[in-house]
């Protein structure tokens, strides 16, 4: 059985690794010829654990057109890049709250023995 309080962290770094995966496929792939960017939303899980959850999906508006008259990526990359600044912030902040628990639980641990 999991730690309840270690499910949510654990969630959200798995849903915030999508989500800066989701972003470097858009950027890798920004120049490519009619490439649909990904968007990632976030959730909240119900149930008994709770947690996040991820939802990717395709943005299906249309690409730039280049100078040849062919239809580009629709990815902007400062859209793209400006989103990375939270999506790491986050990721750092659930690292840290499982580093805690972890730190807790060993205490916890050397006060039982």
């Amino acid at each position: 059985m999991a730690i309840n309080g270690i499910t949510g962290p654990v969630s959200a770094l798995k849903a915030f690794e999508t989500k800066m995966d989701s972003t470097a496929d858009n950027i890798a792939n920004s120049q490519s010829v009619k490439f649909k960017k990904s968007r990632v939303v976030l959730s909240e899980q119900t149930g008994r654990t709770g947690g996040v959850k991820a939802e990717v999906s395709k943005i299906n508006t249309p690409g730039y057109v280049d100078s040849d008259n062919e239809e580009l990526s629709n990815v902007d990359m400062a859209e793209e890049i400006s989103s990375m600044i939270p999506t790491s912030r986050n990721f750092e902040a659930n690292v840290k709250t499982v580093q805690t628990m972890d730190e807790m639980t060993g205490t916890i641990i050397n006060i039982i023995e």
